[in-house]
């Protein structure tokens, strides 16, 4: 694996590492929330949340894989580290990532 991969795949699994810390963190959430959810509507939530960020991140997870060792493919993973904040440790320590309404 050259500098370029090993760096395209750090980003992608950084990405992937804090969607899920924020899909989980959310589910939580709504659990706590919306504790007369049986298991049936509960799956059926967490299924569909992540259904949707699987669907938000394949783009952008697709066109770093795409041009990695390609001169292009450093700004565009350095974009989305600083886009996503990958470097703050929120992928590794499970932290708060931004507040959505």
């Amino acid at each position: 694996m050259d500098a370029a991969v090993s760096k395209e795949a750090r980003i992608v699994v950084a990405l992937r590492g804090m969607a899920n810390a924020v899909v989980e963190a959310e589910l939580r959430r709504l659990t706590t929330r919306l504790s007369d959810l049986d298991d049936t509507a509960r799956a059926e939530v967490a299924w569909t949340v992540r259904r949707v960020v699987d669907k938000l991140l394949h783009a952008p997870m697709t066109k770093v894989v795409g041009l990695a060792g390609q001169t292009a493919e450093t700004s565009y993973t350095e974009a989305l580290r600083k886009l996503f904040a990958l470097d703050s440790g929120c992928a590794q320590t499970g932290g708060r990532v931004g507040r959505v309404r």
